[in-house]
């Protein structure tokens, strides 16, 4: 995913809990960054992203921490060197 479309779906994927959490009168932001923080641990490890040199070449464990503290930072920064592996 190029680096503006993870930002805009991270910016999405915000938008929506804050929307949603309104509607149900209870945040599940954390929740959402919880998840999407696993996500990125367990896809990290099965894309074995620690062979690739980045900015991201790091444990699991490490990249669940860093997207769980700075998500916002975190996440689509994950996307976007995803995305370049992939391809």
């Amino acid at each position: 995913m190029k680096t503006w479309i993870a930002i805009l779906f991270t910016f999405g994927l915000l938008v929506s809990c804050i929307v949603i959490s309104g509607v149900i009168r209870f945040n599940i932001t954390f929740y959402m960054a919880l998840g999407t923080s696993v996500w990125v641990a367990i896809d990290s490890k099965k894309i074995q992203i620690m062979r690739y040199k980045s900015g991201v070449a790091h444990s699991p464990v490490v990249l669940f921490i860093a997207c769980a503290l700075l998500w916002v930072i975190g996440f689509p920064w994950y996307l976007t060197v995803r995305h370049k592996i992939l391809t």
